[in-house]
């Protein structure tokens, strides 16, 4: 191109300005960009393809900026191009690119190899004979499985790069010879089942294409290769849609982000959704206790992923920059040329309307779109920071590091930490930490890491003529902040830095810090902080009068954002370093200083009021001239005067002298209440009957929704009385159940178990059942868990038996702090297959907390494993055997009294249940007040033993002022060894002579004492049972000593008639407990005598 030619071209000229720059600043990515732009223009592609390699360099392209470069006549152009395409994705994992690569690597071997039918997909392309002899089927196969092992992460995409590999083998397959065809046979068989071991969207149709392979090629094999196929496709399948965390599975987050339609907005969310539940290392076991493996490979991609979205949005967002950019300069050109029009006499005329100030708007939107940009990047950048991270914990540190250095774009070479500052330089020069123009925020913490790493690395002892690297880089850093934002940096973190580096570690470069920083500056000398550091700093020099006027300038400030602060600070330092006369003058001028910001705050809210009501006014004049033209409008219809009836509907009514409060007639937000969970198309009166008896309806408002399940409503009351009645309503039920009637919920029993969270209802039909499941799955709205209700037909036929799970699960204690689940396997491992290996792990200290359970696959190889027990593994012996499922069920054999005794202080016992009370009903009423451990009822006897958290809390349920009530019936409350008086109704004939009640209140005096168990329990006889029946049956009735002596008689002769007929049958009479012993006591007493 013939440059000199064409010197008047403003593109040129623009080129020659942009290259300019470009030499002084080489690495700035925001020139080269605007240096490709113009590049493009002039039609100069190898320029263009040099600029572009310059900025792949420095930053991450966009995946459609792509070229060939250098052409494809030898191998190593091709070369060049394959591994252009692999630095590329080295980035991040991207479809777009390894679709390019394999289409580029297709094109180049059908260019040499032409194919028996032209592929549509795959463009043409002219390689020259040595791409050609290249490019054989073996190393065609070779890259093209690099570039689908690079997209088997993408789950639900990389189904088109395995497309394109597959149909590239079976055309091998058909154009080969009849020697060759078996061999490539089995290598498609390879493809297929490499392509089932990994998940992927696509499984069933790839099972279905293999399926059809195998019946075309290999009929007589093909049972054999489907079981195996379908083998091999398990784990993958598990993977895909078996493995749930958190409720969800790869295949819901997969399909989310298909529906997204490839927009980075949509899909953004998703993928943080994604990465956590991916990454997340505490997820749940599931039902069979095995908890979820995570993958290393779909992780590490899965963050890849996770970048794109955000790159994407950046990359467009700064397309809009550069945009804008032209935009701007070109309204700057007409500005220009209307200011040299309007000094020549030649502006525009009076009554031409003014036009709008496009630049203006555009510097507006270009400030929109730097901060969308910037926080883009920041987005990405916490990715990229997550990754890293989780590449530490999970594949090491040096993986880590790999992971940072590709954020950044740096080179992976071993450096010294001298070249850090190239790193740092190179930061600057890419001009992205200025996005937004007024940001300093990134630029202040790249200056405090250089800062701090100088301090670091340089010693304090550098020659006084010399600046410290720490304080060069701190006034390096103040000058650039200054040079973008006049104001500087509002958050002093340089500054803070400086002056606590000079106090401590470098005291001889105190007074050139304090001279760097004692420049004006709004940001330091409007803030409270700094005028607080700057005075403690002369404080600490022993300087009071340097710290006085400090003081005393800052007060004077009528921009401190905080003066309180500064006034308690000052009157404090003289306090401490003052004296009485100092003191009350600080005090009086601080008083001073005190009223004139008490009128300067008086006059800004005078000006803020002043602006709310010109605004109400402007709104207010707005409604005016609107009824102003409909009254004008009217009149003008009826044929009248429009500016005499404008006049009277806008002229102030006469009014009263006094005006009188008159109560609002209409006060929605205090009578209006929100009604949810009523069921679909029902109608207003339905609701006004609910409500009827709470007060008087004004308007009754459905509010329908087509996603939603159930209906809402907007009652409005007449008053606001009404209110609080209405308000008891909440929770109850309306009108029963919309699926029928219910006719029982039945709550289990929490005694054994206290996450029992189901109940049984009983439905008045089995077809109102069937409509109730429905709520399968349905979400409560405002639940606390996200979880779906589980509805189902109650079967207990369907109850599953119970497997020798138990028998071959194998309990493993004295493992190591150290031990991991691969130590366990090992120890296992020669005793027969293990199905699965649970390792207590603590998650916080990330170390083995000394047990495993090892599930075997057989009981016998389970007891065969019990000959580890007792060895030694890593310095403790092993203790196995067979885990027992109902261990922590089992109660002690030795009783502990001083337990016993806490729970009965923790323990009460209600009395007067109603009949019918469920155990999980009147746990949860209870809950209510106190929480509960466990609760046991006694339905039989109307009462209920509760175990409580603490003795507080039965003390407060004891203690407790108002009544409980459950079921419409006061509940009485005492200790768990207390017994309540049975209500009875006073009897009509009751006799006055009857004795007195006992005072009312606890008494111990004559508390009875604890049963005892009898040394010997007799025999139940004819008499004692004829007695308890007529004792029973009989009314009560006082007994005297008649009654006494019949009793004896009787016993009497029971007694009798026993000895005669141990007599007859020849039988000595039995001793009673304890006779024995007293006779052989009193025949020791009768031979010492």
């Amino acid at each position: 191109m013939d440059v000199d030619q064409q010197q008047n071209d403003p593109l040129v000229e623009t080129l020659l300005e942009i290259d300019a720059q470009l030499e002084k600043k080489p690495q700035s990515a925001a020139l080269i960009r605007t240096h490709i732009s113009l590049l493009h223009q002039l039609v100069m592609a190898d320029e263009a393809r040099q600029a572009y390699a310059t900025l792949s360099s420095l930053i991450m392209l966009q995946e459609g900026k792509s070229s060939l470069g250098n052409p494809l006549n030898d191998v190593q152009g091709f070369l060049d191009v394959f591994e252009r395409f692999n630095a590329a994705l080295q980035d991040y994992t991207s479809l777009p690119l390894i679709l390019k690569q394999v289409k580029f690597v297709l094109s180049c071997y059908y260019a040499g190899h032409p194919p028996a039918t032209p592929i549509e997909d795959i463009p043409s392309i002219q390689v020259g004979d040595e791409i050609t002899s290249l490019l054989d089927a073996d190393t065609t196969r070779l890259m093209l499985q690099s570039a689908v092992r690079r997209s088997n992460a993408l789950l639900s995409e990389s189904q088109q790069v395995w497309d394109l590999w597959i149909s590239w083998e079976m055309g091998l397959l058909e154009a080969a010879p009849a020697e060759q065809r078996s061999e490539q046979i089995q290598q498609v068989h390879q493809v297929y089942n490499d392509r089932l071991r990994i998940p992927h969207s696509t499984m069933q149709q790839t099972t279905s294409d293999y399926s059809s392979f195998c019946s075309t090629y290999c009929n007589q094999e093909y049972e054999q290769r489907l079981v195996q196929a379908t083998e091999i496709s398990q784990e993958a399948k598990r993977k895909w849609s078996g493995e749930k965390r958190f409720g969800k599975t790869r295949e819901e987050f997969e399909f989310q982000l298909v529906s997204a339609g490839g927009d980075p907005s949509s899909e953004a969310p998703v993928y943080l959704e994604y990465v956590n539940w991916e990454a997340n290392a505490r997820a749940k076991p599931n039902a069979h206790g095995k908890a979820p493996n995570l993958d290393p490979v779909l992780t590490a991609a899965l963050f890849e992923r996770a970048v794109v979205p955000y790159a994407k949005l950046a990359a467009q967002t700064h397309s809009a920059l550069n945009s804008l950019a032209l935009q701007i300069e070109e309204a700057e050109a007409k500005e220009g040329e209307k200011k040299k029009k309007s000094k020549k006499g030649k502006g525009k005329k009076k009554d031409e309307p003014e036009e709008e100030d496009v630049k203006g708007v555009l510097v507006e939107q270009k400030k929109m779109a730097e901060q969308a940009f910037r926080a883009y990047k920041d987005a990405e950048a916490s990715i990229w920071a997550k990754y890293a991270a989780w590449a530490d914990d999970n594949q090491g540190p040096e993986k880590g590091q790999s992971v940072r250095l590709r954020a950044v774009r740096a080179e992976r070479k071993n450096t010294e930490l001298q070249d850090l500052d190239v790193y740092f330089e190179r930061a600057l020069a890419i001009g992205q930490l200025v996005i937004p123009a007024d940001r300093t925020t990134d630029l202040v913490e790249v200056f405090l890491a250089k800062a701090a790493y100088d301090a670091r690395l340089a010693t304090p002892t550098v020659a006084l003529d010399a600046s410290h690297p720490a304080l060069a880089s701190i006034t390096r850093g103040l000058k650039v902040i200054l040079d973008i934002n006049k104001s500087g940096d509002p958050s002093l973190k340089l500054e803070k830095f400086v002056l606590d580096w000079a106090q401590t570690k470098g005291p001889q470069y105190l007074d050139r810090a304090l001279l760097v920083l004692d420049k004006p500056i709004k940001s330091r000398a409007s803030s409270y902080q700094y005028a607080l550091l700057r005075a403690g700093v002369e404080i600490r020099r022993d300087d009071a009068s340097a710290a006085r006027d400090i003081f005393e300038d800052a007060i004077a400030r009528t921009d401190l954002d905080w003066p309180e602060a500064v006034y308690e600070a000052f009157i404090q330092f003289e306090i401490v370093h003052g004296d009485p006369s100092t003191l009350l003058q600080t005090k009086k001028k601080i008083e001073k200083e005190q009223e004139k910001l008490a009128r300067r705050r008086a006059k800004e809210a005078a000006a803020q009021e002043q602006y709310t009501a010109a605004v109400v006014q402007g709104a207010a004049s707005g409604a005016a001239e609107t009824v102003i033209n409909d009254v004008v409008g009217a009149a003008e219809a009826a044929g009248q005067e429009p500016v005499a009836t404008a006049e009277a509907a806008t002229a102030p009514a006469p009014g009263p002298v006094e005006k009188k409060e008159e109560p609002l007639k209409r006060d929605r937000e205090n009578t209006t209440v929100l009604v949810s969970g009523l069921s679909k198309g029902i109608t207003p009166e339905r609701i006004g009957n609910f409500f009827s008896g709470c007060g008087d309806i004004r308007e009754i408002s459905i509010l329908s929704n087509e996603e939603s399940m159930h209906d809402d409503a907007l009652v409005e009351f007449k008053f606001a009385d009404a209110i609080p009645r209405v308000l008891e309503k909440d929770q109850k039920k309306y009108e029963g159940s919309p699926y029928g009637k219910i006719l029982e919920t039945r709550w289990p029993s929490r005694k054994y178990a206290d996450s029992r969270r189901f109940c049984y209802i009983t439905m008045d039909s089995p077809t109102s059942a069937q409509e109730t499941l429905v709520l399968q799955g349905y979400k409560i709205p405002g639940a606390s868990t996200n979880f779906g209700l589980t509805v189902l037909i109650s079967d207990p036929s369907a109850k599953t038996k119970r497997s020798d799970a138990a028998n071959s699960t194998m309990f493993v204690g004295g493992l190591n702090s150290k031990s991991t689940e691969n130590d366990v396997r090992g120890l296992f491992r020669e005793y027969g297959t293990i199905g699965h290996v649970k390792l207590g792990w603590d998650p916080v200290k990330k170390i083995c907390k000394g047990f495993a359970f090892v599930e075997m696959s057989t009981e016998a190889e389970a007891k065969a494993a019990l000959a580890l027990h007792g060895t030694q593994h890593k310095g403790k012996y092993l203790k196995v055997e067979i885990s027992d499922p109902n261990h922590a069920n089992k109660k002690p054999k030795d009783r502990d009294d001083d337990k016993a005794a806490e729970k009965r202080l923790r323990s009460v016992r209600l009395h007067h249940l109603p009949e019918n009370t469920q155990e999980g009903l009147l746990q949860q009423a209870l809950e209510k007040i106190v929480p509960v451990k466990r609760l046991e009822l006694f339905a039989k006897n109307g009462e209920a033993l509760a175990e409580l958290d603490s003795p507080a809390d039965a003390g407060l349920l004891l203690l407790r002022a108002d009544d409980f009530i459950f079921g419409d019936r006061k509940i009485a409350i005492t200790q768990p060894n207390k017994r309540s008086q049975p209500i009875k109704e006073a009897a009509a004939g009751e006799s006055s002579t009857s004795a007195p009640a006992a005072p009312p209140g606890p008494s111990t005096m004559f508390a009875p004492r604890a049963t005892r168990r009898a040394l010997a329990k007799p025999r139940p006889t004819a008499v004692a049972a004829a007695k308890a029946v007529a004792s029973s049956s009989a009314p009560t009735v006082s007994q005297g000593q008649s009654d006494f002596r019949a009793l004896v008689d009787a016993k009497n002769k029971q007694r009798a008639a026993n000895l005669q007929s141990s007599r007859e049958s020849g039988e000595k009479r039995k001793l009673e407990e304890g006779d024995g012993k007293e006779g052989e006591e009193s025949k020791k007493a009768r031979t010492s005598t």
